[in-house]
């Protein structure tokens, strides 16, 4: 089991710098008007895409694991919400171009190659189209040693700094951007998720348990390098 499949059967909603609090204050500083078509692109179990739709937005949402995009069906099963859920990889959407008002994304992009992704970003946006995305990032550079250690047991593609993100936004299709200073990573505040489906026999299973520890000596490891940037950028 990887670490995003164990999220998965785990029901978690939130697993990025902030948690869920961090998400909703980042979608009310936005404001989306009712009616905005949104695509959330690395939905997991679909917490923030039910997020969306409860606020009036028209939403949907992909990820690539089977078991995310399972968990994700339940919940907008049992919040009666009307979200589009969609098996798909960030780099080949299987969308027209310009669908799009708003693509967002929080914590996905670091996961795939970023130059691929950010073009169909791009591509499945309207023109005058936002992208929102709120990215994992390091205060610096990793060592080698430090980046096989998040790799191996992340799936991360890149571990990125701010002026690194805006040199791939940079060489995007997107010529209109910006992006915010480096966020250290807080702990997320409790809160409580009435949706979250836990697969209950994970507990179980003594190398699921020895993953969910590794999972937290790691955070603890990397908490002072570790947070996030926003990155807005428009089709202009």
């Amino acid at each position: 089991m990887d670490y995003h499949s164990l999220l998965a059967r785990l029901g978690e909603g939130s697993a990025h710098p902030g948690g869920f609090q961090a998400t909703k204050e980042f979608i009310e500083l936005i404001g989306f008007p009712r009616g905005t078509q949104v695509l959330e692109v690395g939905c997991g179990t679909g917490r923030t895409a039910c997020y969306l739709a409860s606020l009036g937005c028209k939403v949907t949402a992909i990820d690539r694991n089977k078991a995310m995009i399972h968990k994700a069906a339940q919940r907008a099963n049992l919040s009666g919400l009307p979200v589009h859920i969609v098996q798909a990889d960030a780099a080949a959407m299987p969308f027209p171009d310009e669908t799009f008002d708003v693509v967002f994304t929080e914590s996905v992009t670091a996961f795939t190659q970023g130059r691929t992704a950010i073009n169909e970003y791009w591509r499945v946006l309207k023109p005058q189209g936002v992208l929102y995305d709120r990215e994992l990032a390091f205060a610096r550079q990793l060592t080698a040693v430090q980046k096989k250690k998040l790799q191996s047991f992340y799936g991360l593609h890149h571990m990125r700094t701010v002026p690194e993100w805006l040199k791939l936004i940079s060489n995007s299709r997107f010529h209109h951007y910006s992006a915010s200073q480096f966020m250290q990573m807080k702990q997320p505040m409790s809160d409580h998720d009435p949706l979250r489906v836990i697969d209950p026999e994970l507990f179980t299973k003594p190398e699921v348990v020895a993953m969910m520890m590794k999972n937290e000596r790691l955070m603890s490891s990397f908490a002072k390098v570790m947070g996030s940037i926003v990155i807005t950028a428009w089709k202009a």
